[in-house]
């Protein structure tokens, strides 16, 4: 198996010298060719919270079914 790219998710936004110096230094690693960032915005968080929503709900989900069945 080969991995052809990687994805990144920081912890939190980056202002914008925190993601150069991140940038730089990512660049630095061996075979990397190219390092982008992704701008957040208030859309942003709208699907951060969408998606915390439908996750929470499905373990919701899960954790009655296993009830139900003890």
């Amino acid at each position: 198996m080969s991995v052809k790219g990687l994805v990144v998710h920081f912890r939190r936004d980056l202002d914008d010298d925190e993601a150069e110096r991140m940038i730089d230094a990512l660049m630095l690693l061996k075979g990397v060719a190219k390092v982008s960032s992704v701008k957040a915005g208030y859309e942003d968080e709208l699907n951060r919270q969408r998606v915390k929503r439908e996750l929470l709900s499905k373990i919701d989900g899960l954790l009655r079914d296993d009830e139900v069945s003890i």
